[in-house]
């Protein structure tokens, strides 16, 4: 078994109860209370603030056009983001990535950590944030707002990133457009604390790269209906662009005790019709069909995946990749099959403990903790022959040491043999 991230094969003992919640996928028992939820939505185009696609988007620094036929490694993306000084990202979770036409990759980032120094008035963190990088040049995409990439929610709800696929341009695009990114998201109600929230849905957002090479956005849309329940399943937690289809994957807790692994599920969607989750189909065992609540898991919780993965397919063959049991867990793998639906064989391929003591720190102490969690493969990514680039994110238990030492808080890469 390969052992990179980071680099320390003990785990917390006793790894806080509050987060082994939080890596189920919402807390149970500390979540805020629900509010009242407005089911289907009547209107499901979201409102686009016009300033996101105003020509003061921009990206920043300015990177040269990458080599082409450049590969990097994980060694390479470690020292990048290590020396990473962007006023405007310190850290960030996630790192969702697609590979542009022109070889340049999109990140997208969940809740994303700003320099104190940046905007005093506002707060230090916000709801997520888009990189590109050209080779091992870092720009970050602003807006005239400085704000999130992706607006809240009508219902005022924040809006992570979970997966992102890139499009050709089809007619109804400009003239301009190279590029068509699309970014499923999950709709968040948050609480009072830093871990408390209820995932409520999901939201489909779109991009588009024009020929100054900055991704714009365009249009956003509920896709799947509003909804409290913590059972539900959180629809793009990956997804892959196969032929005609946008093939979408559901991850679900069971809230059985001690499970921290989330079933799978998968559904699609025309590629031509990412817009309405009306056209959604699911796959109930055996077939294809309309019905949502005949969606059968593909893959059981209890050695099941973390709530957000990655899933891709390469030389016609499907592959999965995650945590064996959830994020909590201590190991990521790789789930191979020959079909979207399933069977997979399931190959452990990584240490990745989900739960490490401060450094310095007595291992038996509940005061901090070091956090692994989200493991991601980036497939379309150059990297070395016979090598899959994946990442990890990463933080730690105690906010004000986040915010003192964002650099914790930031992803870390690593290979591993290509399926």
């Amino acid at each position: 078994m390969i052992r990179h991230h980071g680099g320390v094969s003990r785990r917390r003992a006793a790894l806080l109860p509050v987060v082994g919640l939080v890596l189920a996928g919402c807390l149970r028992l500390e979540a805020p209370q629900a509010e009242e939820v407005s089911g289907e939505p009547t209107a499901p185009l979201v409102a686009v603030s016009p300033a996101a696609t105003a020509a003061t988007a921009r990206l920043e620094p300015d990177c040269p056009a990458p080599e082409p036929g450049e590969t990097l490694t994980a060694d390479d993306f470690n020292e990048a983001f290590e020396e990473l000084t962007l006023p405007y990202w310190q850290s960030a979770d996630l790192g969702a990535s697609a590979v542009l036409s022109d070889g340049r990759v999109v990140w997208m980032w969940g809740d994303t950590i700003r320099a104190e120094e940046v905007l005093p008035e506002l707060p230090r963190m916000v709801d997520n944030s888009m990189l590109v990088t050209s080779g091992t040049c870092i720009s970050q995409l602003l807006t005239e707002e400085l704000g999130p990439v992706l607006p809240l929610d009508p219902n005022r709800l924040t809006v992570w990133p979970m997966s992102v696929q890139r499009l050709e341009p089809g007619p109804e695009e400009a003239a301009d457009v190279t590029d068509v990114v699309v970014v499923f998201c999950s709709r968040v109600q948050r609480g009072d604390r830093m871990w408390d929230f209820v995932v409520r849905g999901t939201t489909v957002a779109v991009y588009t790269v024009g020929a100054d090479g900055v991704p714009r956005l365009a249009r956003a849309a509920q896709l799947t209906p509003d909804s409290a329940d913590l059972d539900s399943i959180h629809w793009g937690a990956a997804s892959v662009l196969d032929g005609d289809w946008m093939y979408l994957y559901g991850t679900r807790s069971t809230g059985e005790a001690y499970v921290y692994g989330h079933e799978l599920y998968v559904s699609r969607l025309p590629a031509d019709d990412l817009m309405d989750g009306s056209a959604m189909e699911y796959w109930d065992g055996t077939s294809w069909q309309a019905d949502r609540s005949r969606a059968a898991p593909v893959l059981g919780a209890v050695e099941g995946v973390s709530q957000t993965l990655s899933v891709d397919r390469v030389d016609g063959r499907w592959f999965a990749y995650s945590k064996i049991g959830g994020d909590i867990e201590d190991v990521a793998a790789l789930w191979v099959s020959d079909s979207p639906t399933g069977p997979f064989t399931v190959q452990p391929v990584l240490e990745s403990p989900g739960g490490l003591p401060a450094a310095g720190q007595d291992p038996d102490s509940d005061e901090v903790g070091y956090l692994q969690y989200t493991p991601l493969a980036h497939a379309e990514v150059p990297t070395g022959p016979g090598s899959l680039l994946v990442s990890v994110s990463r933080n730690v238990t105690d906010y004000e040491l986040l915010l003192d030492r964002p650099q914790v808080g930031r992803p870390l890469f690593a290979e591993v043999p290509r399926p």
